[in-house]
């Protein structure tokens, strides 16, 4: 405002006013009808009325112009409003159709063991690396959660309770190298156990080492939990055989790389099983 009050456009309008209210008083103060005084002022003030009445045309257009701009304003805000509440709600659905599909999972794994015991958790923290083979989840001793519980998806292992506080736990993930865990082929029922490497672990995969040639292990054989040692119970899915490649470390053995049955890498809510039939102590 300031800085229009500064202009020349506004010193031309205060003139264009100050003439044509000298022109006003001048025509008030001649006498009525036609003579040269009139004429002469006639003269004078015509080019500054038609100047005038432009200049009311365009401030007119300035206001209207100026209407719409805020009026545009206002509705862009009301759209973006409308559109970050969309998105809000966009996510809210798609965390609660993510959770529905959760508890659709450990359902069917509960009608099938009617022994087991749980408690929901979500990963509110990952390795310092931001990989998957350490997770802290939002669950602890005050909700039922025990150094060794399984960590499930479903049915399928995504790892161990490795220590518990009162409302968090770590887990190691079985793209821990730390981790191994008692396993059998479904399509031989052969024993074997997992684990992983760094390189393993840094592609999302773990592995079941330690085969012999004549091992009947074979790629899409399915790999579950034994429950040999009480630490996890008998069947969970650790993952799917992709590929068996030779040990490097012995010209007799072989081993089997595993992609894990549940995605580690994009886990946002699992459960705990806090107690099974058959649970170690």
């Amino acid at each position: 405002m300031r800085a229009f009050l500064k202009s020349t456009a506004f010193r031309v309008l205060v003139i264009i006013v100050a003439l044509l209210a000298l022109g006003s008083l001048l025509a008030g103060l001649l006498p009525s009808g036609t003579s040269p005084a009139n004429s002469v002022v006639s003269a004078v003030f015509a080019p500054v009325q038609s100047v005038a009445a432009k200049l009311a045309e365009r401030l007119d257009g300035f206001a209207l112009s100026f209407r719409s701009a805020a009026v545009l304003a206002e509705e862009n805000e009301k759209l973006k409003k409308e559109n970050d509440e969309l998105k809000e709600q966009l996510v809210d659905y798609a965390q609660a159709k993510e959770k529905n599909e959760l508890y659709e999972k450990i359902y069917e794994l509960k009608s099938e063991n009617e022994d087991f015991k749980y408690a929901s958790a979500s990963v509110v923290g990952r390795g310092d690396d931001g990989a998957s083979a350490v997770f802290t989840l939002n669950a602890g001793s005050a909700h039922g959660v025990k150094v060794g519980n399984p960590v499930v998806y479903g049915k399928n292992l995504v790892g161990t309770v490795v220590s518990c506080g009162i409302n968090s736990c770590t887990v190691n993930t079985l793209l821990n190298p730390e981790l191994n865990v008692g396993a059998y082929a479904l399509n031989s029922s052969e024993a074997l156990f997992t684990s992983t490497d760094a390189e393993l672990a840094a592609q999302g995969l773990c592995k079941a080492p330690g085969l012999t040639r004549d091992s009947m292990l074979a790629a899409n054989s399915v790999i579950c939990t034994s429950g040999d040692t009480g630490l996890f119970p008998r069947g969970l899915i650790i993952g799917t055989v992709t590929e068996l490649v030779d040990d490097p470390g012995g010209s007799i053995s072989k081993y089997a790389v595993i992609a894990p049955g549940a995605d580690i890498a994009s886990l946002r809510d699992v459960f705990i099983i806090t107690a099974f039939n058959g649970m170690a102590e």
